[in-house]
């Protein structure tokens, strides 16, 4: 049986067609000691392969006026292509190329490496991206979560041009999938024929990680600690409130979703209305809650300065204790609906859009009808769900804020504080 699936999208478009191919595993599945070793191979894939380098390839991407990247995520390579019919049957078959003949030149290598490593430096300078980052380290401690897909410094350094090439390998016997949507020209499919062809395997499949996305949620699982505290010289304080709930797939995601609209999404959420139009405390508030396979964060977060931190930490940790002990009224609850239909619109408009979507869910699994049975749900579901909903998941949040030291011992006195 072919570990590649390819579902074709015909739709009315101006000539115009986008193909996305998702092979499965991405920085979960870095090797221990190579954080890194996926984003790595994944810029490389399109750097040269079969009979273009890496500047015949840029040449004829640009010369087409054509669109092609290559994006890891902690479940899946994304390789995307847009470009017009009338140029698909020369663009088409470089997917097959990226996956069965990539170059992975070791002067390539050394290029893309030093740029993640710009990348990295310049994050570290980034006071959330520190804050997320201790959040993660504690609450997915060993889980292949637990670390950011662009890797570590030190790791990258040490990642062979011999032990990329060997992950590139395991990549034709991944399972993968495309999506090619808009205008499609007849030959389509027979473009990807020997892709397929060479993802047909009487070999055990490269399965990757052995999680199981539908495990039992365990709310009374303890961490090692509560808080977190980041001592580093600045003006500003992030706070960030979160702990981690279950995957996409499950029933209770798109209460979650709703949760996460109510909270966070515009100017009439929660967050935005209690620390920002009312009392001027935060720079940036939001809610974050992202697409995984396996047991997705959910967090809330705010960005103040030091003198405003202290409030803004007590009301941030009451929005989080009230959406568990009050039931938010109707009227919170229709608008928290009508958000999620319009980020549903919103983000399916585009032809690539809908592509990245369709590929994103079957390659994590997931019923490429969710969005549609979402709608349908997405009526008779109460507000005491809602609440119940969390309830059930936020019972035990951490608490992750960077800031200078003197606030930091103030701030955990509030979050320890009953």
């Amino acid at each position: 049986m072919s570990s590649l699936n390819i579902i074709l999208d015909p739709c009315a478009s101006p000539g115009i067609l986008s193909a996305k191919l998702w092979i499965r595993e991405g920085s979960r599945a870095d090797p221990i000691n190579k954080k890194g070793m996926h984003n790595l191979l994944g810029l490389l894939l399109s750097r040269g392969c079969g009979p273009y380098n890496n500047e015949d390839l840029a040449d004829i991407i640009e010369g087409s006026g054509a669109e092609l990247l290559c994006e890891t995520y902690e479940d899946g390579l994304m390789i995307s292509l847009k470009c017009t019919e009338t140029k698909s049957s020369t663009l088409l078959p470089i997917l097959d190329y990226m996956i069965t003949a990539p170059h992975l030149e070791k002067s390539q290598l050394n290029l893309e490496r030093n740029l993640i490593i710009q990348s990295i430096n310049r994050q570290k300078e980034n006071p959330f991206n520190l804050t997320f980052r201790k959040w993660k380290q504690v609450l997915y401690n060993n889980h292949p979560y637990s670390h950011e897909t662009i890797g570590e410094e030190k790791e990258l350094k040490s990642i062979k041009i011999e032990e990329i090439k060997l992950l590139s390998k395991k990549f034709l016997h991944r399972e993968k999938v495309i999506i090619i949507a808009g205008t499609l020209p007849k030959k389509t499919e027979s473009y990807l024929q020997d892709l397929k062809s060479k993802s047909s395997s009487n070999l055990i499949i490269d399965k990757g990680l052995k999680l199981s996305p539908l495990q039992k949620f365990n709310s009374d699982k303890s961490y090692s600690k509560s808080i977190v505290l980041s001592p580093i010289e600045t003006n500003q304080v992030v706070i960030i409130i979160g702990t981690l709930t279950i995957p996409h797939c499950h029933p209770d995601d798109l209460i979650l979703r709703l949760l996460a609209c109510h909270l966070g999404a515009g100017m009439s959420s929660v967050l935005f209305k209690t620390l920002r139009e009312k009392n001027g405390l935060a720079y940036d508030v939001g809610a974050y809650h992202p697409i995984r396979e396996y047991e997705s964060p959910f967090l809330i977060h705010a960005s103040s300065s030091n003198k405003k931190s202290l409030l803004s930490l007590k009301l941030l940790k009451k929005c989080w204790e009230d959406i568990q002990n009050i039931e938010i009224s109707e009227e919170e609850l229709d608008l928290a609906k009508s958000k999620f239909k319009g980020n549903l619109a919103y983000n399916s408009q585009t032809i690539s859009q809908r592509a990245e979507r369709k590929a994103h869910l079957i390659g994590i699994k997931v019923n490429s009808n969710i969005d549609y049975n979402n709608l349908g749900r997405l009526e008779h579901i109460t507000t005491e769900e809602i609440r119940i909903c969390a309830l059930k998941y936020f019972k035990k949040p951490l608490l992750s804020i960077s800031g200078q030291k003197e606030y930091l011992d103030k701030l955990s006195q509030i979050w320890i504080a009953k």
